[in-house]
């Protein structure tokens, strides 16, 4: 039973001095922490005010007695001054909230003759809108072009061509042919194999030259006289013995 009542008492004591969130995502502050809307807190609302970060549409709650105190929304001039007679809004009906509707500074009084001077005033900053630019989509690409077809590549040029004749194949090697053989002349040597196969050529025999057929005309004609001559002396010779 008694940790029954320290859980709730931890649990109202938390909800005092925290900032807890609503809903729709706003915070909601207890001005003065767990002390609430009072004259002398045990913090100061300045420094309670610093420590913590006001946006747009969070909201403050003042928690007091209805019909002892009150909260006053004043200009900073009023502020300064503690004046509570011309207030731009005026809260009393006890545990009264107010909810921040735009950026910059918030002044706020205590509405009993006497408290605004003794401390219990609080000036409370609200942080300005940070607009944070939509997530959009990536932006769509062009299509990209369609492939190009690659040039031809060059060939190599041809020779130059030659208007003359065209030079004849090169001829195929042929296997060598024997020579014939020829006629064994009278009074040569025998023909030896130098091969296996392979008859040796003979020997030419040359043809006699003119200049021989002319000394040897010239040799049987000088004979033939001489002889003829010889004869026709002896007949001569004979018929004169006789």
């Amino acid at each position: 039973m008694e940790a029954s009542k320290g859980l709730a008492a931890l649990l109202l004591v938390a909800g005092v001095t925290m900032a807890l969130m609503d809903s729709a995502g706003a915070y909601v502050f207890y001005a003065g922490g767990r002390d609430g809307w009072v004259l002398h807190p045990s913090e100061n609302y300045g420094d309670w005010a610093e420590r913590n970060r006001f946006q747009v549409a969070d909201t403050i709650v003042f928690k007091y007695k209805k019909g002892e105190d009150s909260v006053l929304v004043v200009s900073k001039q009023d502020y300064d001054a503690c004046d509570v007679n011309k207030p731009i809004q005026k809260l009393d009906g006890g545990d009264s909230v107010f909810k921040f509707d735009r950026s910059g500074p918030f002044y706020f009084i205590s509405g009993a003759p006497g408290n605004c001077q003794q401390g219990q005033k609080l000036v409370v900053v609200v942080m300005a809108v940070r607009h944070c630019p939509p997530i959009s989509s990536p932006p769509s690409l062009p299509p990209s072009p369609p492939p190009t077809s690659k040039p031809p590549a060059s060939s190599p040029s041809p020779a130059p061509v030659s208007h003359g004749p065209a030079p004849p194949p090169f001829p195929e090697p042929r296997p060598p042919t024997p020579a014939p053989s020829a006629a064994p002349v009278p009074g040569s040597p025998p023909p030896t194999s130098s091969g296996a196969g392979i008859s040796p050529a003979p020997t030419p025999i040359e043809p006699p030259s003119s200049s021989s057929s002319s000394s040897s005309s010239s040799s049987s004609y000088a004979s033939n006289w001489s002889l003829g001559k010889t004869l026709l002396l002896m007949v001569l010779g004979a018929s004169f013995f006789a």
